[in-house]
């Protein structure tokens, strides 16, 4: 069985149950698969919530406290709810674990058995004090029987928190995370029982071994000798009567399984005799390790709770953790494991989201999750193919933003945050990422944020060129382009549309007004042309230029552009002089893209200055809801 669905009322940013229209069932607020479900989105939507919750409802192998506050309550504009309810919902029991949690089972409509847990917390004399009243309960609506201790035990999540310490967890100690990661593994149980024999001298398991120590360290010369001298010269004089008083110096605590794994610590071995501390990033590998190990070893329904995997961890190692989880999981290469784990994680790491599956990702904004899996988006089966294949570390950044800018090109993948944050719409201030998809596959990424029903809350504008030559194109700037002066405007409009037609939701496309961007911002204005052509110029140096270079070829340009504005010419034509090195392949679009950007950081731009679907892509980023 595996944990489907998590349910979630007036818990934090949750608030009312939701329910679909004309409904009387809730809707989960987080569904998952039975193996590898990593949460992404930005800070504050929500992902730890749902962290918490199922922590709240199974609680942890390590038997950490959750203690409810004020906080935990819902709040809204009507004020803090005094109560919350949780519930867990576990599908796909087999006849073992049905038969292990059969009084607690709810019947579906499909004739499948499933467990509910149901947490439900009320404050006691609200606004007055703190104290909360808190019970678990079975069943759909959590009117079902309590949870007994030992189906509590089985159900029990194993947590990794975030920023953890993982050198503290596995260190030696009273009640030690180790201790209880050791004390469930299988070969253990044998430990427990002594075999210490006095007359050989022997003992093999860890009782036995404690009780041998023990029996030498009694015997010992020096410890025999100290013990004498306090019973026969100290402690014998504060006797009173015939009272006997004795000391006995012995190893601290008693010779049970529990206090000899205590003792114990994992560290890293260097792989000579000479330790060597290590930094975080492989403290806390080894302490995911341990952590596997104990679930590996686990029965019944084996969950991994993790936020931020990646803490601590360089990019490499972030992605190995990634491949470890996933094959753990059963969800890799089509190894099943002997005992599959199913792992919820939250991260914020690019490079954990690039080396997740997409079907396995579940986009958290605003409080609602959007899993990404087939039947979710509007992806088809090629589209799932091809972004596991390119969607990598520098597009993945898409999962935690606000609003996405989905460009062809490295030169508008510079330009347009320059042109945005010129024009006072910064991308960096509104949430907005830029993603580079080169010449293909641009819906392929825009389709993720496509589905049925509710749209996830983030503005997505692909920004495409309209690929029409004006009027005057030279045959060889021209190529094999149709030239918009010869097209009726009705076949224009169906071009465009064309270029446009997988638009739906948040998703909309921006085409560029005439030909490309390049050519578009030098045709849109003369401050823009003046800009483009110091670029070109700049950019058509055969090596990067100095400082004084640079400042030779901006005053030059400038002066060009002014004696074309003077002399009548009209910017559509002005606009072909500036773009011909770049469409001729004589001067790198990149490079000029980033002469630009400088170029932009002295020259003022206005909205007015700029092509009209810059200024609506750059609208449509950068307003919430729009």
């Amino acid at each position: 069985m595996y944990l489907a669905c998590l349910y979630a009322e007036n818990f934090r940013i949750f608030g009312a149950t939701l329910r679909q229209e004309d409904a009387a069932d809730p809707l989960p607020r987080a569904e998952f698969g039975p193996a590898a479900n990593v949460l992404v989105g930005e800070n504050g939507s929500g992902k730890t919530a749902i962290i918490d919750a199922i922590r709240l409802c199974l609680q942890t192998t390590a038997g950490d406290y959750y203690r409810i506050t004020t906080d935990d309550f819902h709040a809204d504009e009507d004020g803090r709810a005094d109560t919350f309810i949780l519930t867990c919902a576990f599908k796909d029991l087999t006849q073992h674990e049905q038969a292990v949690f059969l009084e607690h089972l709810t019947t579906e409509e499909d004739g499948a058995c499933a467990l509910y847990i149901t947490v439900r917390a009320q404050m006691i004399d609200p606004g007055r004090s703190h104290r909360t009243s808190l019970t678990t309960r079975t069943g759909r609506d959590g009117q079902g029987p309590t949870l007994d201790g030992t189906a509590r035990e089985l159900l029990k999540a194993t947590y990794l928190r975030p920023l953890r310490d993982a050198e503290a967890e596995l260190r030696a100690g009273r009640g030690s995370r180790l201790s209880q990661i050791l004390a469930g593994y299988p070969t253990m149980q044998a430990q427990g029982e002594s075999d210490f024999d006095e007359a050989k001298d022997e003992a093999t398991t860890l009782v036995g071994i404690l009780e041998r120590t023990e029996h030498h360290i009694q015997n010992n010369d020096g410890i025999r000798a100290a013990r004498d001298d306090i019973n026969t010269n100290y402690l014998q004089k504060f006797a009173i009567g015939a009272d006997a008083l004795r000391g006995k110096i012995s190893v601290a605590g008693d010779a049970t399984l529990a206090r000899a794994l205590e003792r114990l610590e994992l560290r890293l071995f260097a792989g000579d005799k000479a330790w060597t501390k290590h930094g975080l990033g492989y403290s806390n590998a080894l302490f995911m390790a341990a952590e596997l190990l104990l679930l590996n070893n686990s029965e019944l329904a084996p969950l991994l709770l993790i936020e931020e995997p990646e803490a601590h961890l360089h990019p490499q190692l972030q992605t190995r953790i990634m491949d470890l989880l996933r094959e753990r999981t059963g969800d890799s290469n089509g190894v099943q494991p002997d005992a599959p784990v199913q792992v919820i994680c939250t991260t914020h790491s690019p490079n954990l989201a690039s080396a997740t599956p997409v079907e396995d990702l579940t986009l958290v904004a605003q409080g609602a999750t959007f899993s990404l899996a087939p039947d979710r988006t509007r992806l088809d089966r090629d589209d799932y193919a091809f972004l596991t294949r390119f969607l990598d570390v520098t597009k993945a950044n898409l999962f935690f933003a606000r609003g996405v800018a989905i460009v062809e090109g490295d030169a508008e993948a510079i330009l347009l945050p320059a042109l945005a944050k010129a024009v006072g719409r910064s991308f960096n201030e509104s949430g907005v990422s830029i993603v580079n998809v080169g010449s293909v596959g641009l819906f392929r990424y825009s389709r993720i944020f496509q589905r049925q029903g509710p749209q996830i809350p983030a503005q997505v504008a692909c920004i495409r060129d309209r690929d029409l030559v004006p009027a005057n194109t030279s045959k060889d700037m021209r190529k094999k382009l149709k030239c918009s002066a010869e097209m009726t405007q009705q076949e224009i409009d169906e071009h465009v549309a064309n270029l446009a037609k997988e638009d739906d939701g948040n998703v909309r496309t921006f085409v560029s007004d005439y030909w490309t961007l390049e050519y578009d911002l030098a045709a849109a204005s003369w401050t823009l042309a003046g800009l483009m052509h110091q670029a070109v110029c700049a950019a058509g140096k055969s090596t990067w230029a100095t400082a004084e270079q640079l400042e030779t070829i901006d005053r030059q340009a400038v002066k060009e552009v002014e004696n074309w504005r003077d002399d009548g010419r009209s910017l559509a034509d002005v606009a072909l002089d500036i773009y011909e090195p770049l469409r001729m392949n004589r001067t790198s679009k990149s490079i000029a893209a980033q002469h630009a950007a400088r170029v932009m950081q002295n020259t003022p731009v206005k909205d007015t200055d700029l092509p009209s679907y810059l200024v609506a892509a750059f609208e449509h980023l950068c307003t919430p809801g729009a």
